[in-house]
């Protein structure tokens, strides 16, 4: 099993209870980064991976199957933890190794703890609010819409139809005892407490 591990933006105190419980837990811990790793120092003895930061698709490829192929040796037998900065499944480093490792050893069972990301960081460090909607993009094209608040999800999944969006799955009350989530078909109504997340097929 293989689990990934949000170490928040760089701020021990903001790393999480259950957090620091699976680096304590996991019996491997690989790590991206000198930053990542003193974060995780003190609760495993965690392993480098090297991502370069190049842009020769055949060799960045190379390397990503080379650090799964890693990381699998360890979580195809044993409880193994990759630790990021910020949340592990938001413009994470882990959220590409996930792929590869899917690609290449799907049996492999993957969890995430999340985090706090940038965000929320940004937002308290910076003294803003974020009460209003907001977009985020590193530049690639925007496949994804997340709507908060989403009361009237068959609604709402309706619209972005219209849009090209085809993936929807809605969360209920997440990380409570009354979480539900439903994927596919929409209901009529929702929890004020719901988000909707919904991905467009890319081109």
């Amino acid at each position: 099993m293989l689990i990934g591990v949000s170490l928040g933006p760089g701020d021990p105190d903001l790393l999480t209870y259950k957090a620091a419980d699976a680096l304590r837990q996991a019996e491997k811990v690989f790590v991206p980064g000198e930053m990542a790793a003193d974060l995780v120092r003190p609760y495993s003895r965690p392993e480098m991976l090297k991502f370069p930061m190049i842009s020769d698709k055949k060799k960045l490829e190379e390397i990503w199957a080379k650090n799964a192929d890693r990381v699998a040796s360890y979580a195809s037998r044993t409880k193994t933890a990759f630790a990021c900065i910020g949340d592990v499944n938001t413009f994470s480093t882990f959220s590409h190794l996930r792929r590869v490792l899917k690609e290449r050893h799907p049996s492999i069972e993957v969890e995430t703890i999340p985090g706090v990301g940038t965000i929320p960081a940004l937002a308290s460090k910076f003294g803003v609010d974020l009460s209003t909607s907001f977009q985020v993009t590193d530049g690639s094209p925007v496949n994804t819409m997340i709507r908060m608040k989403a009361v009237r999800p068959a609604e709402v999944a309706a619209e972005l139809r219209e849009e090209g969006f085809d993936e929807f799955i809605l969360g209920t009350r997440l990380y409570t005892p009354e979480e539900k989530i439903i994927r596919g078909d929409m209901p009529e109504r929702s929890d004020y407490f719901s988000v909707l997340y919904a991905r467009r097929r890319r081109e």
